[in-house]
């Protein structure tokens, strides 16, 4: 049997906005899909576990990223190893930022992380909060942003087009608006939500793109036992919508 194994970073310090929800989606799915499903958690002074086919890591306030932040620069050889053998990664929010070049601090100061991703963050003193929508290569994709950052794209090709909401660069014109970063097969963002239950053609192309590292081969099989789940996540990004 085809074997999917996900790694959560950190979730006791990073899992607010309902973000857990995004690996509970990953393996549910992929279960449907018939794959051997094997879920490990990192937590502070633990090993990363070999055969990683996934990364996700969640988001937490400022505090509970400077916990984390020296965990993820310790991990950054390893987690970029992983991203170079084409492991996708799925980074929310704080967790991006974690996963970025570095991040300047309220105090003016800049920390390292991780490098996994080409991005840089300044935090800053105002906050966006509410309901968005981003026009991607996957469709409409709809969460929720809560976050008081100014990212940079790194060079990257951007997750998607703001339709409604803020968006990554809260300085830039709204018709200028943009919201996180792909590279590759990897996604990092400061939506909500949480992102995958929601919106379920992201979670399809992770698993997908994790998979076929392995399996070059590899389809996402017919089943019938997902109907209702897409169903109610079509109805959510519709509620979405309709309340922008």
């Amino acid at each position: 049997m085809t074997s999917l194994h996900v790694l959560h970073l950190f979730p006791n310090e990073l899992g607010i906005n309902g973000d857990v929800g995004n690996v509970t989606a990953l393996r549910h799915r992929a279960a449907a899909f018939g794959l051997d499903v094997e879920t490990s958690v990192l937590g502070r002074g633990e090993k990363i576990p070999t055969g990683v086919d996934l990364v996700h890591i969640g988001s937490g306030p400022t505090a509970e990223l400077l916990l984390v932040l020296p965990e993820l620069v310790r991990h950054s050889s390893q987690l970029k190893t992983l991203r170079d053998s084409g492991v996708p990664f799925l980074a929310i929010s704080a967790g991006w930022f974690g996963l970025g070049e570095r991040i300047q601090f309220a105090s003016g100061d800049w920390e390292p992380g991780a490098g996994v991703f080409p991005t840089e963050t300044q935090l800053l003193s105002s906050r966006v909060v509410g309901e968005i929508a981003i026009d991607t290569q996957w469709g409409i994709v709809t969460g929720f942003e809560n976050h008081s950052a100014l990212v940079s794209d790194g060079g990257l090709a951007h997750f998607g087009r703001v339709t409604h909401g803020t968006g990554s660069d809260p300085r830039a014109a709204k018709s200028d608006r943009w919201e996180g970063v792909v590279m590759g097969s990897s996604i990092g963002t400061n939506m909500h939500g949480s992102l995958l239950p929601m919106n379920p053609v992201l979670a399809d192309h992770l698993i997908l793109s994790a998979i076929r590292r392995t399996v070059p081969n590899w389809t996402i099989p017919p089943t019938d036992s997902l109907a209702e789940v897409d169903a109610f996540a079509a109805k959510s990004r519709a509620a979405v919508l309709a309340r922008l």
